[in-house]
């Protein structure tokens, strides 16, 4: 036995037009509903994966990059200032060896082979009261060696002027060192120096860091 299905009754041209209308608007809200579940709620922070960062990879809690580690940081290298602020003087100068055959002259403690002392802004040439040692000779040293590795143009006064502080802190912004204008162990060990060879009694024709 066949079946037949009911004829459907003719919609008109208006009829049709409304039907339509209603669909969009009830689509519609629905797609409005599905955002407004996604999107968090104003002020929510955004994930970890989301926020900016510095150059480190790091965040904070506010998303802002590395705001979190800023005192840190400033601590740390307010710490490094003060310790090289707080070295003895450089009040000698010696041969450090390199080699069998090489050696770099450079500022040194007075009676020491330690070379673990700083030059600073007003050394001229002492510090203080104490009047021991030498050291113009030691500034001299440093003057020498920056005319002639870093092509700064010195007078050879052994007087730690504006110029000399100057040199340095461009020496330390080169080998991105803390940025004080003060000689010492750190800038010491990152610069470039002429070498001098006792046997032959000449020096190098170019500059290195060997230390």
């Amino acid at each position: 036995m066949a079946f037949s299905l009911p004829s459907l009754p003719k919609l008109s041209g208006r009829t049709i037009a409304l039907l339509a209308a209603v669909g969009a608007v009830a689509v519609g809200a629905v797609a409005a509903n599905a955002s407004k579940q996604q999107s968090p709620p104003a002020g929510t922070p955004a994930p970890a994966a989301e926020r900016p960062t510095d150059q480190a990879g790091r965040t904070d809690q506010t998303g802002q990059p590395g705001q979190a580690d800023q005192p840190a940081a400033q601590e740390a290298t307010a710490a490094q200032l003060r310790a090289a602020a707080a070295l003895p003087q450089c009040r000698s100068a010696r041969l450090v060896p390199v080699n069998r055959t090489w050696g770099i002259p450079m500022p040194s403690i007075l009676g020491s082979t330690s070379t673990t002392c700083n030059l600073m802004y007003g050394d001229d040439p002492y510090r203080g009261s104490n009047r021991t040692g030498d050291p113009e000779t030691a500034i001299q040293v440093l003057q020498r060696n920056l005319n002639f590795c870093y092509g700064t143009r010195l007078a050879v006064d052994g007087i730690y002027g504006s110029r000399t502080r100057a040199a340095v802190r461009a020496v330390q912004i080169k080998h991105r060192l803390v940025v004080d204008g003060i000689y010492g162990p750190k800038t010491r060990s990152a610069m470039n120096w002429r070498l001098y060879s006792m046997s032959t009694r000449s020096w190098s024709r170019g500059c290195s860091s060997p230390l």
